[in-house]
């Protein structure tokens, strides 16, 4: 007995658009919401490994200027992932900060010193504390107000 072969999701097929196809992309939709809800309960453990990678780089980048480019770039990279990641898991303000991060960390020519990898660390301890400390949502207005002095910061050390 030959077996049709199955008909990809996406199939252009009129009855691929009928109400149970309705029925099929909500159970979709839901199972994908609670995998990112699953996702959402652990973001902060591993979004907290990444933070060391970048303490790693940010020391690294401290202790040798020969190589600082190459650290700032990681430091660049795991900024802009937490700046994906955070808002998607519930933590805004990291994303925000992260944000910041890769404003500070973003041109690969640029002769970084001392007071922007101290810059940079302040970023880190940052979006540390609202990792460890659960801070959802905004942060109000002391986080709004630590946004604001980071940006400026930044502003002032890129422009």
């Amino acid at each position: 007995m030959v077996k049709s072969p199955p008909t990809p999701a996406n199939s252009n097929k009129p009855e691929a658009e009928s109400t149970s196809g309705d029925g099929r992309m909500s159970s979709v939709l839901k199972r994908a919401e609670a995998a990112v809800a699953d996702l959402a309960k652990d973001y902060a453990s591993w979004a907290l490994r990444d933070l060391a990678k970048a303490r790693t780089a940010l020391t690294a980048a401290a202790d040798d200027p020969a190589t600082r480019a190459q650290h700032v770039e990681t430091l660049f990279r795991v900024a802009h992932d937490l700046k994906g990641q955070g808002a998607s898991f519930g933590f805004p303000l990291v994303t925000k900060v992260g944000q910041s991060l890769c404003v500070l960390t973003r041109d690969r020519a640029y002769d970084y010193q001392a007071r922007h990898l101290d810059l940079a660390k302040s970023h880190l301890d940052a979006i540390e504390l609202v990792l460890t400390k659960g801070i959802k949502g905004e942060g109000g207005k002391v986080g709004a107000e630590l946004v604001a002095k980071l940006e400026l910061r930044v502003a002032e050390l890129t422009d």
